[in-house]
């Protein structure tokens, strides 16, 4: 199978492997030229190429989910990983609040990104002709529930802010 390079560190399958989906049996596809490829190669060379020459080598988790795979693993509605706009990290030798400081303090005009429950980073990008919010979040589980708290916190802190 040939690889498809989306930026200098990037490639096509770290964005499309999902122990989930075959679980599920779903298969993941993003045809060359298709919206969700050229989505993909945006958030690689925008926003996670950067961070990799800064930071160092990155780990993606999750990246583009189908529908169906969103709906099977509980993802949200309106997850920007169905669009191929979002991707969950881990860089090497960085703790998630590093990372997710990182992104905030560049100028990468991200759509979102969430420091989620001290284990990952959540990145996501705007849909081509949408406008980046630049929204940070930090996601918490309290009594079995995820909550979002304003801003990149410590997870202890964002738990004291949750009423």
């Amino acid at each position: 199978m040939k690889k498809i390079q989306l930026s200098p560190n990037f490639y096509l399958h770290e964005f499309t492997r999902s122990q989930a989906a075959a679980r599920h049996g779903i298969e993941i596809k993003a045809p060359e030229g298709s919206e969700v490829f050229t989505n993909l190669q945006h958030l690689a060379c925008v926003a996670l190429q950067p961070a990799r020459d800064a930071l160092g080598p990155i780990f993606i988790s999750s990246g583009y989910r189908p529908a169906a795979l969103n709906t099977a693993i509980g993802g949200s509605r309106t997850s920007a990983h169905v669009h191929g706009c979002a991707a969950d990290i881990s860089v090497v030798g960085h703790s998630p609040l590093e990372v997710a400081q990182w992104f905030a303090d560049s100028d990468i005009p991200f759509d979102q990104v969430i420091h989620e429950f001290g284990e990952w980073v959540h990145v996501g990008m705007a849909k081509p002709g949408e406008e980046p919010r630049r929204q940070l979040l930090t996601a918490v589980r309290k009594p079995g529930r995820t909550h979002y708290v304003y801003g990149i916190h410590p997870v202890e802190d964002a738990l004291r802010m949750v009423s």
